[in-house]
């Protein structure tokens, strides 16, 4: 960080070492190449057919359960997505939908997921979002559509 130091200031290193205060966050280090082995001994395409796979299930399992009363923003076909669904109840707003989810201890984020522009464009202020991952299989999934069902029943009139 500092190359010398005088009673009249001090001399900054060059970059990048001027800013590389503290010990190195060695810890974290460590972790991420374990991650990548562990993403690697998998193979990325085996975790992207994972993806799409568990999307489409959630895409069939949610509309069915839901009909209607379910928006899925994005691309209806999953291999053109992410495992993310961005996903809102008609009448419950998403930080209500978080709530009741989180009692049936299904975890979404609510909210413009820093893509305001894009939830205008939407004409949305906020939606639920439900990720996937190499972790999660169709219980998860299953798990998801019960709750959005209990909660759709919650906030019915």
């Amino acid at each position: 960080m500092i190359l010398d130091v005088r009673d009249d200031g001090f001399l900054p290193a060059a970059l990048p070492a001027k800013f590389e205060a503290g010990t190195p966050p060695i810890a974290e280090i460590i972790g991420l190449h374990a991650a990548v082995d562990y993403l690697d001994g998998l193979g990325m395409d085996r975790v992207r057919r994972h993806e799409v796979a568990l999307t489409a299930y959630a895409f069939r399992t949610l509309t069915e359960r839901l009909g209607e009363q379910l928006t899925i923003h994005g691309p209806s076909e999953p291999a053109s997505r992410g495992g993310v669904l961005s996903l809102a109840i008609e009448g419950v707003h998403p930080h209500d939908l978080s709530q009741v989810l989180d009692e049936h201890a299904v975890c979404v984020r609510p909210g413009h997921h820093c893509a305001k522009p894009l939830m205008r464009v939407l004409g949305v202020g906020a939606t639920a979002r439900a990720s996937f991952y190499v972790y999660n299989d169709t219980d998860d999934v299953d798990a998801l559509a019960d709750a959005l069902a209990a909660a759709a029943d919650f906030f019915s009139f």
